[in-house]
């Protein structure tokens, strides 16, 4: 009894457990068929797929729309009687012709149907409403509904008015034309009208209606309506009858007293009324005139106070606004200015086959710097400021902030080429830190990638977060080497720099010799090699062949073989190199260990140069001043820029044995003019190692995939986050200055290079010192008759004359180059009269008399 008692406990109502109740709480087929169909739809929904499946059958049905009605209307007619015969069924040899339409017999009935038969020329706004749907539907997602019923009905007004208006107008001027200017729906409404009221009712309610359209929809036609400008009738004073002598002075003395104090009153009284006024008052022409001339009002976007501190900020000077009528607003409500990106101020070019003022040295008199025509302008269809993108992202900026307890206001928008600059003032309370963690999440919230925040910004006490335009611009290199900035900073700086534009759409340029040397890293496709091109451009058109040489190391072998055909007017290698730039990796040691030789070369010029000559700037200005001479050995020194790309590659290639001399160069090579340029795409620590960053305090970063790269490049995240496509960053050792990269393509520098190649050059390459490896120092260099320098044997004797054996000494007594020196100094070696070099020490001269070097010579000869 106890233990039925115990089961009836353990199940009150007495029910047995069901074997298949797993099965009944199992949903059924039709459940889940429907939940997968719900789900597709959402996930549909999500990628916006539906949507622009609608917009692109809209698209075609408008498509083929127009087309039949274009060709409909320009038939003549010939189409009709295909159209009554397929309608009513007869004339079957009608049916046989062929129809005019592009589109065919249903073409043609389409069209006939639209125009004829619905609302004639009115149809014309039925279709450019079909057109904003899939417009809109496709492209312009984030659209407030409300706007598509804006646009239906004004589009529905105009094409009723137009509609019935054609119809009157065709009533007051028949014709024989086949075509229905109101449609058949137009005249029925004409009819209904013209019965109701006659002609001059029709007239009335068209003139009304299409005015109150015009004041709902334009704010200057309201303007107008409200404060009409009545001319001004002029003032016709009657003159007094003379009473007296006595009177009329006395009248006249007292008018003359009292019209400047009712001026002055009247003027007053003006102010005052105009001071109370809810708007201000509405300008003369003259004044309308000066206001929209001088003084632009920046377009100012009214948000909701989400913070207890108020902020407003003026236009900066020479930042192009849009100018827009707002009501007046209490002034405890923010403001958000927008400004667009001041235009490009460019610079045209002179008169390039007008001789130039050459400076005391250069040897290529007829040389001419390439023209800015060689380049193309990719900016001439830029869009301007959407202002519905910028609302819809400082709304989901706030949003996104404000769901995480951090409320924020914001002040001032700024767009440029590619990003639009979005600074916002925290609410007291708010760390900085956490706003800066928000990258992500507004990114998200934006559907966007490359968000960067700025927290704070440099000199302001705002925090700035960078968005991606949706309708990115592209930035040409004609935009900035034609600007007013670059123009002016070429005569300022040595080796100027022009390489894109910063947010604010200004162009950004820098001096190379101020760096000294720049590393530029990012990830494959991200515009490493866009801008390498870029910053060769830019000092090609900023200096001459005798001022400038470049070696250029490819181990791609095919991203600067454009540059060959300058090889005698730009760029330098060593006296055995068959191909001045360098694709064989073997070689790329020699070159950096011949750099090295050229600047402790250059650095013992300075030194012979006197004290007032500390770097290559210096000693150039005491060469064309005519301090130091020619005849002494003294020439002009070009500035050497060497360019590294694929430095990755390199560096696994040849190893620890590139490192060292980049090392000294990047060290010591800034005075003697010697630059360096450094590309790769792996910035890992085992390529950009801790030495090589010591010396490379300018770095610019392109996107790269991990914030690990990124630290390794800047040392700070950031390059993670931009958007890629010439998207960089600058970095100095002080603030990070985004940029977009100028872009330039293939048949561009083609133009340039070629426009160099036909000018008169230095017919050679300049010729780097040669180099010998250690292993090979020491030996005793041959001496071949046929190679002999026609000089030798006048060397020679000065040399046992003078017992100094110094190339130096070669160059100042001969006035001939470093480099012809040298090989006349290896040739001596080579003949056993001097010794072997003994680092910065004359050579020991082993032959004492002439009367012994005249015998070694003839053994010689």
């Amino acid at each position: 009894m106890a233990k039925t008692s115990g089961k009836t406990s353990s199940n009150p109502r007495g029910r047995r457990p069901a074997a298949g109740g797993a099965k009944r709480n199992a949903p059924s087929p039709l459940t889940t068929l429907f939940g997968g169909l719900k789900d597709l739809m959402k996930v549909n929904f999500d990628n916006r797929r539906i949507p622009t499946l609608i917009g692109l059958v809209l698209a075609a049905c408008s498509l083929f729309a127009c087309l039949a009605l274009i060709t409909f209307l320009f038939s003549g007619g010939s189409d009709q009687s295909l159209i009554y015969a397929a309608r009513d069924g007869e004339a079957a040899t009608e049916l046989g012709r062929e129809a005019k339409n592009i589109l065919g017999l249903p073409g043609a009935r389409l069209a006939d149907y639209l125009f004829n038969q619905l609302f004639g020329w009115g149809i014309v706004f039925a279709l450019s409403y079909v057109v904003y749907l899939f417009a809109h539907l496709i492209w312009r997602p984030r659209i407030a509904p409300y706007r598509y019923i804006t646009s239906f009905l004004v589009n529905g007004f105009l094409l009723l008015w137009v509609s019935v208006a054609a119809a009157g107008l065709q009533s007051l001027f028949p014709s024989d034309s086949f075509l229905r200017w109101g449609g058949l729906r137009g005249e029925e409404l004409f009819t209904y009208i013209y019965k109701g009221i006659g002609i001059a009712g029709l007239i009335g309610v068209l003139a009304f209606t299409l005015l109150i359209f015009a004041v709902t929809c334009s704010s200057r036609v309201l303007s107008a309506i409200q404060n009409p400008k009545v001319p001004k009738v002029p003032h016709v004073s009657v003159p007094r009858p003379q009473v007296g002598g006595f009177f009329s002075r006395l009248f006249s003395r007292k008018k003359r007293d009292e019209e400047p104090q009712s001026e002055v009153e009247g003027e007053s009284y003006s102010q005052d009324e105009d001071a109370w006024r809810d708007e201000p008052p509405m300008p003369t022409d003259d004044e309308d005139m000066d206001v929209q001339e001088e003084d632009p009002t920046p377009y100012v976007v009214h948000t909701p106070t989400t913070a207890t501190t108020s902020h407003t900020t003026e236009a900066a000077p020479g930042v192009t606004s849009f100018s827009r009528t707002t009501s007046a607003e209490p002034s405890d409500v923010p403001e958000m200015i927008v400004e667009e990106a001041p235009k490009d101020d460019l610079v045209e070019d002179g008169d390039r086959t007008a001789p130039e003022p050459l400076a005391p040295g250069i040897q290529l008199a007829l040389y001419r710097k390439p023209t800015i025509d060689l380049l193309r302008d990719y900016e001439q269809g830029g869009t301007g400021i959407d202002m519905e993108e910028i609302e819809y992202n400082k709304q989901k900026i706030i949003d996104t902030l404000a769901s995480f307890k951090m409320n924020v206001t914001p002040c001032k928008a700024t767009v440029g080429p590619t990003v639009t600059l979005y600074e916002v003032i925290p609410e007291s309370g708010i760390k900085v830190s956490r706003i800066k963690t928000m990258e992500d999440d507004i990114a998200m919230s934006l559907k966007s990638e490359g968000v960067r925040i700025i927290a704070p910004m440099p000199g302001l006490g705002t925090i700035g977060i960078e968005v991606p335009n949706s309708t990115p611009q592209t930035v040409s290199m004609r935009s900035i080497l034609a600007s007013r900035k670059y123009r002016e900073q070429q005569e300022k700086m040595e080796l100027p720099i022009g390489i894109g534009k910063t947010i604010t759409n200004e162009p950004f340029i820098f001096d190379l010799t101020k760096m000294p040397h720049l590393l530029i890293a990012g990830a494959t496709g991200q515009g490493k090699s866009v801008g390498l091109n870029a910053l060769i451009t830019s000092l090609l058109y900023s200096k001459r062949p005798e001022e400038l040489k470049f070696v250029m190391v490819d181990p791609k072998m095919l991203e600067f073989s454009i540059y060959e055909e300058i090889e005698r007017h730009f760029l330098a290698k060593l006296p055995d190199a068959e191909r001045a730039i360098i694709t064989d990796m073997t070689k790329v040691v020699a070159t950096l260990n011949s750099l090295c030789i050229e600047m402790d070369n250059r650095y013992r010029l300075l030194q012979t140069a006197g004290r007032a000559v500390r770097n290559i700037r210096e000693y150039n200005e005491q060469v064309r001043s005519g301090a130091l001479k020619r005849i002494d050995g003294h020439e002009i020194l070009p500035y050497i820029v060497l360019i590294v790309d694929e430095f990755a590659d390199l560096m696994m290639t040849v190893g620890k044995e590139v490192e060292q001399p980049i090392a000294r160069l990047a060290q010591k090579a800034r005075a003697a003019g010697i630059h360096m340029v450094i590309a790769t795409q792996r910035p890992s620590t085992d390529v950009i190692t801790g030495l090589i960053k010591a010396n490379f305090p300018a770095r610019i970063a392109f996107k790269v995939f991990s914030m690990v790269d990124s630290r390794t490049v800047l040392d700070s995240p950031g390059a993670n986050q931009l958007i890629g496509r010439g998207d960089m960053l600058f970095y100095q050792g002080k603030d990070m200055i985004r940029v977009q990269c100028a872009f330039m393509d293939t048949p561009e520098t083609e133009a340039i290079v070629e426009y160099i190649a036909q000018q008169e050059s230095t017919g050679s390459a300049y010729e780097l010192p040669e180099y010998i490896p250690e292993g090979e120092e020491n030996g005793a260099k041959g001496f071949n008759p046929n190679e002999k320098d026609s000089l030798f044997d006048e060397v020679a004797r000065m040399v046992v004359q003078t017992q100094v054996g110094s190339t130096s000494n070669i160059q100042r007594k001969f006035n001939i180059g470093y480099n012809r020196a040298g090989r006349l100094m290896d040739q001596l070696e080579g003949a056993g009269i001097v010794g072997v070099q003994e680092g910065s020490k004359p050579r020991e001269v082993y032959i004492k008399d002439q009367a012994t070097l005249e015998q070694l010579l003839q053994k010689l000869s």
